[in-house]
């Protein structure tokens, strides 16, 4: 009897295990798919959307954005797109803004110079030295904007490699002041230095350096007929200071903020006649940025303008 009774008791328990078991599969199952279900889900979702993304993006629009995820990974994955998304939106709106600038700033030399072939070639007026010289001026003009656009192209890439090194900037400062001084004798104008002595030693790249100084002094010359313009350096702090001031036309306040865009020009008559691209300040913002200095502006319409920029010293 009693081998009876524990042959029935385990078999109970064995039945009775085997049902607890079976029920505990299929739980386990269930929660795993389940499971799956959601990681995959979690998980193919913002990788879809960032699938639709680059789809959007090789179609040429450039706005789209992943947002945000719950995942880690997923979503550093998805800040780096994001990140790239608006490094190429910026470049392309840099492109449109340039090629618009660049057909605009064009379009008067040659229409000047197709005027002129146009009468030329009908016989309606005949060739002088003064239309030549005024077609030379005119492909100068051409000449001088794709270069300096170039430039500026290379420089915003950052292509543009500087030659930092140490360099004692008053032979620069002489050099330039040399440099115009036919310009002032034919414009009547005085070019003044004004500088302590002995200067620090900087560190900037010496072409670039004499690259802005040329621009911000023949600036200054050009609209500052027989007036004075004065260069002057001065230490302060971890910096040099250079500035250009001239006793010329000024420019209005209204006009300041923009001094600095490129193509861009306080008087666009006076400019195009003096043969001004345009460009030549924003070159000269970015090139000082580039040698880690500032350059500011400070004008009055009528009086004059104070242009400087600064220089690192050499450590």
């Amino acid at each position: 009897m009693i081998g009876i009774g524990a042959i029935a008791l385990v078999d109970s328990l064995y039945h009775v295990n085997l049902s607890d078991v079976l029920v505990a599969a299929t739980v386990s199952v269930l929660s795993v798919i389940t499971i799956t279900i959601l990681v995959s889900t979690t998980i193919s979702r913002p990788l879809e959307r960032m699938e639709t993304a680059i789809h959007i993006f090789q179609s040429g629009d450039l706005s789209m954005r992943i947002p945000a995820c719950s995942i880690p990974e997923i979503h550093r994955l998805g800040m780096s797109f994001n990140n790239l998304a608006a490094s190429l939106e910026g470049v392309e709106q840099r492109r449109r803004e340039l090629t618009s600038d660049l057909a605009h700033e064009l379009r008067t030399p040659v229409t000047v110079i197709h005027g002129y072939l146009e009468m030329l070639n009908t016989g309606r007026i005949a060739f002088n030295p003064a239309i030549g010289g005024q077609m030379v001026q005119e492909t100068d003009r051409i000449q001088r904007l794709v270069n300096n656009v170039l430039e500026l192209s290379k420089l915003e890439a950052g292509y543009l490699p500087l030659q930092l090194q140490a360099l004692q900037p008053v032979a620069i400062l002489n050099r330039v002041a040399t440099t115009f001084e036919p310009e002032c004798l034919k414009a009547n104008c005085q070019l003044q230095l004004q500088y302590p002595s002995p200067l620090p030693t900087v560190f900037a790249d010496p072409d670039r350096l004499t690259q802005i100084l040329v621009n911000l002094v023949n600036n200054a010359i050009t609209y500052s007929p027989q007036g004075i313009v004065m260069l002057c350096a001065w230490e302060s702090g971890a910096m040099l200071w250079i500035a250009v001031i001239d006793t010329g036309i000024g420019i209005a306040a209204k006009d300041l903020p923009r001094i600095f865009d490129r193509f861009w020009r306080t008087d666009q008559s006076r400019a195009l006649k003096l043969g001004s691209t345009g460009i030549g300040l924003a070159i000269a913002k970015r090139l000082v940025e580039l040698q880690g200095g500032q350059i500011e502006v400070e004008s009055e319409l009528g009086k004059g303008s104070c242009f400087r920029f600064s220089v690192p010293l050499h450590s």
